[in-house]
């Protein structure tokens, strides 16, 4: 499987994960995606703010840290824009997994096509059951 991520701020981004097969004997696949976007996350984004030197004092003028501050308020702005999409992103794939079981789909086919253990898959099915009371 590829997945291909793009921002404005920073360069495309392409992850592969070998086929299933490749895999099943080393680690699952879902796993496997996770371990390599979380190496890739970091690598594509590069650094958020230039490393300080050693040797350079801690001292900021006052302009410059206006400067700074200002650079920690859209840092924190665009990590948190970056969580809303996130959110969103997998409240919309549990919908589709959702959808996709009451048409029918096998749960083997959801678990290969959402990236999704069997327990994964459960737990997400099982938290859009209606809930019934007994009295």
């Amino acid at each position: 499987m590829t997945q291909t991520a793009s921002d404005p701020m920073g360069p495309q981004l392409t992850v592969s994960v070998p086929e299933r097969d490749a895999v099943q004997d080393a680690v699952e696949p879902a796993q496997a995606f996770a371990a390599a976007a979380g190496l890739a996350g970091p690598l594509a984004a590069g650094p958020l703010a230039p490393e300080l030197e050693p040797h350079l004092s801690l001292a900021v003028a006052p302009a410059e840290e206006e400067d700074v501050l200002a650079e920690v308020w859209r840092t924190s702005s665009r990590l948190e824009s970056m969580q809303w999409e996130l959110d969103t992103a997998q409240e919309s794939l549990r919908q589709a997994v959702r959808k996709a079981s009451a048409a029918g789909v096998a749960d083997h086919e959801l678990c290969a096509a959402a990236n999704l253990t069997q327990d994964e898959l459960t737990t997400v099915l099982v938290a859009a059951a209606p809930v019934t009371l007994e009295l």
